[in-house]
């Protein structure tokens, strides 16, 4: 049997990139996550290429090199308050959307591991990242000199079916997506998923992927897959493990190795999201300066301003005495209708 050739992967990897992407569909244990696994990596490598994986399986959480990983729960999609009728029972909202933005504008690449189970949350979600990141690529191809993104992306997706069948991609939630779908060639986009079954992935997306298919089932070999065993003299049924058909020619993937393990960063993503900024000092007003002009003639010390409840002068001293936050407010009301702004 023929061995992997680093030489003919790379190419087959660089052809998806351009292309818009790969379906790779095999039988359970064939080695497709793992097929996955080593086209992310390649891609990785290049400074230009962004990798976002969106997994629900937990396959990347614990077998994908080292990356860091922004989890989904089932409690950060939810269902809009204000459904009406039943085209809205699907509707979703993301409630940290914002704080997922922040991520997607800190990290080059990102695991999203979907702790969810219901297909039409993790395509919701899937979409809604898609949907934000095409819209940067077209605005950066309004500001470049040739019309060209200055990045590609890439969006690994495991189970595509999961996320993708034939009735999510006809409800009208999916248009938009659909709509960069189609054109995420021109804007430097390229999709790698993976299913088991062809029938399962939405035929509206798989048919614009470049296929690369591995050993399949009897029962699961299609009319066009069968076209294809006729023209290329190829039994799918009978193709050995880490053996592939791509473009008419069959490659071995090559044997994948784990460089380090992915990493969460929600806790660390959200505190730096939620630090306050630092607060500028406030500009003194005609008034403050007033006061502060009459305090120190009278007592020879500015005037302070007291921000806490208490106020304590000297290190291991008892405060001296409660401030009022209110009286003071209504004090320096009094003093500005008497003395304006501008007196």
């Amino acid at each position: 049997m023929n061995q992997h050739s680093e030489k003919q992967f790379q190419s087959i990897v660089e052809h998806g990139l351009v292309e818009g992407g790969i379906h790779v569909n095999a039988s359970k244990n064939h080695g497709k996550t793992r097929l996955l696994f080593s086209m992310a990596q390649k891609l990785r490598e290049k400074d230009n290429v962004r990798v976002l994986a969106f997994d629900g399986s937990e396959a990347w959480l614990y077998g994908f090199s080292k990356i860091p990983t922004f989890s989904i729960s089932e409690r950060d999609i939810q269902l809009i308050n204000d459904v009406s009728t039943t085209e809205d029972i699907e509707r979703y909202e993301l409630t940290n959307w914002e704080l997922v933005k922040y991520a997607l504008s800190t990290h080059k690449d990102l695991l999203f591991r979907l702790k969810t189970r219901k297909p039409s949350k993790r395509g919701f979600f899937i979409r809604t990242v898609i949907n934000h990141l095409d819209l940067i690529q077209r605005d950066v191809r309004a500001t470049t000199k040739d019309n060209e993104p200055k990045q590609r992306i890439t969006y690994f997706i495991e189970e595509a079916q999961d996320a993708f069948n034939s009735r999510s991609t006809t409800r009208l939630e999916a248009e938009e997506f659909l709509t960069v779908f189609n054109e995420a060639r021109n804007n430097y986009e390229s999709f790698f998923t993976a299913s088991q079954r062809l029938n399962d992935f939405s035929k509206t997306i798989r048919t614009k992927q470049l296929y690369c298919i591995g050993k399949i089932n009897p029962e699961d070999t299609t009319t066009a897959l069968r076209r294809m065993e006729k023209e290329h003299n190829i039994d799918f049924s009978k193709l050995p493990q880490r053996t592939w058909f791509f473009e008419g020619e069959t490659f071995v993937s090559p044997e994948w190795k784990q460089k380090g393990k992915p990493y969460q960063i929600n806790r660390e993503l959200r505190a730096k999201f939620m630090k306050p900024q630092a607060t500028q000092p406030k500009k003194k007003s005609k008034l403050r300066g007033f006061l502060d002009y009459v305090d120190t003639m009278l007592t020879g010390t500015p005037h302070i301003e007291q921000s806490q409840n208490t106020e304590t002068i000297g290190e291991g001293l008892e405060p001296i005495g409660k401030y009022d936050k209110e009286q003071e407010e209504s004090d320096l009301r009094e003093i500005e209708e008497e003395f304006p702004e501008d007196w």
